[in-house]
């Protein structure tokens, strides 16, 4: 009983949403220094630098961050709500991560021999060990609410 207390959906799905807050924030703050020397290379040099839109790594984060809040909410509930919040949120995050994966993909199939120049970590975009991190407690969510529902199903109450 006590080790259900500690390793509960609701506590680990509440840990992945505090490290996808705290990716996204860095996330933030970097973009913020990347405009700060944007604007130190316009007065020193005179060069506009223009940038359309949001990177994928940077839209990925917040996608994956609005999934998580949704699976956080549905952690919270009872009955078919959590059920369909918790799907919903974490395959959400989850094929956001696959999409951003795939994007690496087809930037290396424009310039294979240019890979090693890509700044990725294991082939995901400008990523970082946080986001291999945060896909990691997204795929165990995902096989610990399979486990409770192949558990309760078979009336089994271990999960």
């Amino acid at each position: 009983m006590a080790r259900s207390r500690y390793f509960s959906l609701e506590r680990i799905t509440l840990a992945v949403f505090l490290a996808a807050s705290i990716n996204l924030g860095w996330q933030f703050y970097r973009v913020y220094r990347e405009g700060v020397e944007t604007e130190r290379a316009y007065q020193q040099f005179t060069l506009s630098v223009c940038k359309f839109g949001p990177a994928h790594d940077e839209s990925s984060r917040m996608y994956v961050e609005v999934c998580l809040l949704l699976a956080l909410v549905g952690s919270r509930l009872k009955g078919l709500k959590e059920t369909v919040l918790n799907a919903v949120g974490l395959l959400g995050a989850l094929l956001v991560y696959l999409l951003w994966w795939r994007y690496c993909f087809a930037l290396a199939r424009l310039a294979p021999g240019e890979m090693a120049f890509i700044p990725q970590t294991w082939h995901l975009y400008r990523a970082s060990y946080l986001d291999i991190a945060i896909v990691g407690g997204i795929v165990l969510l995902i096989l610990l609410h399979i486990r409770r529902a192949i558990s309760s199903l078979f009336g089994t109450t271990s999960a």
